[in-house]
């Protein structure tokens, strides 16, 4: 009776081939990112996905072989998971997207205009002169991931702020997400402010300002996943 038992709620071990098979390749991942590692293991959101995957498989490993489904159709099944999870965890970790905005307040439109102008017989517009000043720049720095970079804080003739992101160089990932958030070294985005996604991880990218937020120094620009609820890298404007 006790065999019987032990037979009906254990797992066949054909079952856990899949399961293996992930828990090897996750482990060569973390291996190869140890950042993300530590950083799973400080996000309830990371820790309950990855957990909530592993149960999954191995849940289906237990019930479709008892239901008489055979091998491949239970190793299918539990492929599944997997390959979401993989998309969408591993997959960004080799995207990388270059983007590169002009300096703000470069006056390209104005420039286009009159050079058009110039091609008829109408005299040429006036270039506007355009200002921004630099309010202050700090080094970006990585939280349990690579990254490199600047942050600026950039005040336009009209008033309205930007904040630029230079010579960017962070560690792929998934929906990553840009925010100031009022205060010095801040590793969440609680009482901050969305400015829009990351557009890319390297390059030199404009992220405006929305009237009515304010960037009243010390600052903290900060880039988190939204995904996992863990952050990227951080720089603190004074």
């Amino acid at each position: 009776m006790a065999t019987t038992t032990w037979r009906w709620v254990s797992i066949p071990r054909s079952s856990l081939a899949i399961p293996a098979a992930a828990a090897v390749g996750g482990a060569a991942f973390f291996a190869w990112k140890p950042g993300v590692a530590m950083s799973m293991l400080g996000s309830p959101r990371a820790f309950g996905f990855a957990a909530s995957v592993g149960i999954l498989i191995l849940a289906l490993g237990w019930l479709l072989p008892r239901l008489g489904r055979g091998f491949a159709l239970t190793a299918t099944a539990q492929a599944v998971p997997v390959v979401i999870a993989f998309a969408v965890t591993v997959l960004p970790a080799f995207r990388t997207v270059t983007v590169n905005d002009p300096l703000p307040g470069a006056p390209v439109a104005a420039t286009k205009a009159a050079d058009a102008a110039s091609d008829t017989s109408e005299s040429p517009a006036p270039r506007p002169v355009l200002s921004a000043t630099t309010l202050s720049e700090t080094a970006l720095t990585g939280i349990n991931h690579r990254a490199s970079g600047s942050a600026l804080l950039i005040r336009l003739a009209d008033g309205t702020h930007v904040i630029r992101l230079e010579h960017l160089d962070v560690e792929p990932g998934p929906d990553y997400f840009v925010f100031v958030v009022p205060g010095p070294e801040h590793r969440a985005p609680d009482g901050g402010s969305r400015l829009n996604h990351l557009r890319g991880n390297r390059g030199n990218q404009n992220y405006p300002v929305p009237a009515g937020v304010a960037v009243t120094r010390p600052v903290t620009v900060l880039i988190w996943c939204r995904a996992f609820a863990v952050p990227i890298a951080a720089a603190t404007l004074r």
